[in-house]
């Protein structure tokens, strides 16, 4: 496996900042999770030194977002130390020990709507990278 280090800047196609690591070099080895598959796939297309541009279709990037993937729970389905606020991340497991992390999306009651999509599901992109080294 590769491993790189590099500095990036990841941002909504409107130029919103979602991630970034300008100060302090970014070291990850191709596979371990740290960047999806749509950006490791940038980066072994970009060269060492230069800094590269990647405009990413939501398709290309992380999907569209999916109307399944958006579920209404009671709220007293949740941990009772949970802290049910919009926005707050959750994780869930399956009966089979799968996890998968929703965002509160909506509360409406005792009803509360999470949303399973990737956070950037549906967004265009824009990832910029330089690489500094490929080690």
């Amino acid at each position: 496996m590769s491993k790189y280090k590099l500095f990036y800047k990841l941002t909504h196609a409107n130029g919103e900042l979602v991630d970034e690591s300008l100060s302090t070099p970014f070291e990850f080895e191709v596979g371990d999770g740290q960047l999806s598959p749509c950006l490791e796939s940038c980066v072994k297309e970009a060269k060492v030194g230069q800094l590269q541009t990647f405009l990413l279709s939501a398709n290309e990037a992380f999907g569209q977002s999916y109307d399944e993937a958006i579920q209404v729970m009671n709220s007293d389905e949740f941990p009772k130390e949970l802290d049910i606020k919009l926005n707050n991340g959750i994780e869930f497991k399956t009966p089979t020990g799968d996890s998968y992390v929703g965002r509160i999306d909506k509360i409406k009651g005792d009803k509360v709507t999470v949303d399973f999509n990737h956070p950037l599901a549906g967004c265009d992109i824009c990832f910029q990278v330089k690489i500094l080294e490929k080690i």
